[in-house]
């Protein structure tokens, strides 16, 4: 079904395209890869999903959050990505890492998304969790390091813009986080809420995160 809904609805993945999801899902060894990366460094999925210089990490990265802006955009109001957060003045926070540069920013924010009348922010993260540095830790637990990393704008958000902040972390395997699963389901539920026709195209069928993600 899925498969059916996204060639009717979306871009469809392509052989190679299909064929290189599985092995990333996997973690399994892609063939045709290019002998060094932009760095001079050896060319491995490893090395790819990290290396800051080869603009792997900043393209998932803003596929991600352009993706989900696209949906929220669908069932929230005053969408906006890369929002600038308000300033400070001298404003204390009881979290000491909480982040408090002028130039500060989230990845987007929507109207109304948790709560009525309140602005929801998200900040997105695409963690590659079979990197050397993630080796020997449990999928879950990398997801839940970085959501707390995240919360250091939680209270700034929460003080400041009178908003909620929920950190979307995923991985390069396709698995998430708690809240960025719960984000999904809820961002499902709407569009499904909104969008009728979807009962009928998929009886019994719920319109969840399969479908997004």
């Amino acid at each position: 079904m899925a498969e059916r809904y996204s060639n009717r609805r979306t871009r469809a993945l392509n052989k190679q395209e299909f064929t290189d999801s599985l092995c990333l899902r996997y973690n399994l060894p892609l063939s045709n890869l290019p002998s060094y990366c932009a760095c001079g460094e050896m060319f491995t999925v490893n090395h790819a999903l990290s290396c800051k210089k080869g603009g792997f990490i900043a393209q998932r990265h803003d596929t991600i959050r352009d993706l989900l802006t696209t949906h929220i955009s669908k069932v929230c109001r005053n969408v906006e990505t890369e929002p600038l957060l308000q300033p400070l003045d001298n404003e204390v926070f009881n979290l000491q890492s909480t982040v408090t540069s002028r130039e500060a920013r989230l990845d987007k924010k929507a109207g109304s998304f948790w709560t009525p009348g309140v602005t929801a922010f998200f900040d997105v993260r695409v963690t590659h969790v079979n990197s050397l540095s993630n080796q020997g830790e449990h999928t879950a637990r990398i997801f839940k390091e970085q959501e707390n990393e995240k919360r250091k704008y939680k209270q700034r958000v929460m003080d400041v813009e009178m908003g909620t902040f929920t950190p979307l972390v995923s991985g390069t395997d396709e698995c998430m986080g708690l809240d960025c699963h719960n984000f999904l389901k809820t961002l499902a539920n709407k569009l499904s809420s909104k969008y009728t026709p979807l009962a009928t195209l998929f009886p019994g069928y719920e319109y969840n995160s399969h479908l997004l993600y």
